[in-house]
């Protein structure tokens, strides 16, 4: 039985993987106690990359609520990112994704009203539908 690669293995060897293989490798991935570090950057750059397969930058999306969050400026980092990706991205599936996942950062609330304003200018119905569902989800578990 092999050891999971660690968050420096996994980086160095994503860009020689396959599209399937690197959605694979995020989909599954379980970050370790002090991975954030080299994680973060790594998962926004990825969710940002338009280069990038879809399915592969929304399931980078998905990873950053995995992080660990102990240092403030990382999950703001993360949260501001995850705002503009919402607001900004070509891709439906990635602003689907982040509007989504923000509410799973810590200090979720300071993400209502940045989504409220996504959701104003949101030209898919389905995405309006799914982060809607999500901001309404939180903060329903906030009462």
């Amino acid at each position: 039985m092999t050891a999971e690669p660690t968050a420096r293995e996994l980086v160095d060897r994503f860009g020689r993987m396959t599209a399937d293989g690197r959605f694979q490798t995020l989909r599954l991935l379980v970050p370790g106690k002090g991975d954030s570090p080299v994680l973060e950057p790594f998962l926004l750059s990825t969710a940002n990359d338009t280069a990038e397969d879809d399915l592969v930058r929304v399931e980078a999306v998905r990873a950053i609520p995995l992080l660990d969050f102990a240092e403030p400026a990382l999950v703001d980092r993360c949260r501001e990112a995850l705002h503009r990706l919402a607001r900004e991205d070509d891709d439906w599936d990635v602003r689907n994704a982040a509007g989504c996942v923000v509410f799973d950062l810590p200090g979720a609330e300071n993400s209502v009203d940045p989504i409220r304003a996504v959701l104003a200018a949101e030209p898919e119905e389905f995405v309006r539908a799914n982060v809607s569902a999500a901001l309404n989800l939180f903060l329903r578990r906030q009462r």
